[in-house]
């Protein structure tokens, strides 16, 4: 039996018996004898292990295990950030947000916690859950205030919301100079998206309220402007 066979036999069998402090030791050892080492490798690190090196189509049939895993009290951050991404995939996004949530509270490292909430964030984007998106990219700002991306992310948010919110169509552009303060804050504290930055300032930049507009509205480039509805913030006027 090939290597890839018998480590999704255990995995199996992982799954069914109820995670991996279920299952023996001696279990373990006798099914990956020739795959891992069991002197190097502890009982959950075997099955995180596991987990990563399964390929799709061993993964599509494995999910049919995968409500115990996700619930189980000993699941690693590992496993289940990989349950999660495996449910994004597979479109499942109750189960992919729970085995989100699961990794962000199993994990200790700030780091990698704060990359959960960012890809939790990304996922709660396409359910259009703006408010929820913004609450976790903050999380990750606050565990990796030096991040750029929440901050682009965040500034998304407000594009893709600036038709929803105002009662003018001047109101509405004022949203995009919102959306650009994240850009440039993003840019600001990490030059690594400087160039993604740079571009989505450019393209939303276009949509600013024009001087004509703002003439007729009595509102001036460089006032402090606040917007309503569930955004809730201030921005400085910017005139195209």
């Amino acid at each position: 039996m090939n290597t890839k066979r018998v480590l999704f036999i255990v995995v199996i069998q992982v799954a069914i018996i109820g995670y991996a402090n279920a299952v023996s030791h001696a279990d373990v050892v006798v099914n990956t004898r020739n795959c891992i080492s069991e002197t190097n490798v502890a009982s959950s690190e075997k099955t995180d292990f596991l987990f990563q090196i399964l390929n799709s189509h061993e993964w599509n049939i494995l999910s049919t295990f995968t409500d115990k895993h996700t619930k189980g009290e000993s699941a690693t951050p590992t496993s289940a950030i990989s349950m999660a991404r495996l449910f994004v995939k597979k479109k499942n996004i109750s189960k992919a947000i729970a085995s989100y949530e699961q990794a962000i509270n199993s994990e200790t490292d700030k780091n990698e916690k704060a990359n959960y909430y960012y890809e939790l964030a990304l996922v709660i984007y396409d359910q259009k859950d703006y408010p929820r998106v913004r609450d976790l990219a903050m999380q990750a700002i606050n565990l990796r205030p030096e991040w750029g991306k929440p901050y682009i992310l965040i500034g998304m948010i407000y594009a893709s919301s600036a038709k929803l919110i105002g009662e003018s169509d001047i109101q509405q552009r004022i949203v995009y100079c919102l959306a650009v303060d994240q850009f440039i804050n993003a840019k600001a504290i990490d030059p690594e998206v400087a160039s993604e930055a740079n571009e989505d300032i450019g393209k939303y930049s276009q949509f600013f309220p024009n001087k004509e507009d703002a003439l007729f509205e009595n509102i001036k480039a460089g006032s402090i402007y606040k917007i309503g509805g569930w955004i809730n913030e201030s921005t400085t006027v910017r005139l195209r």
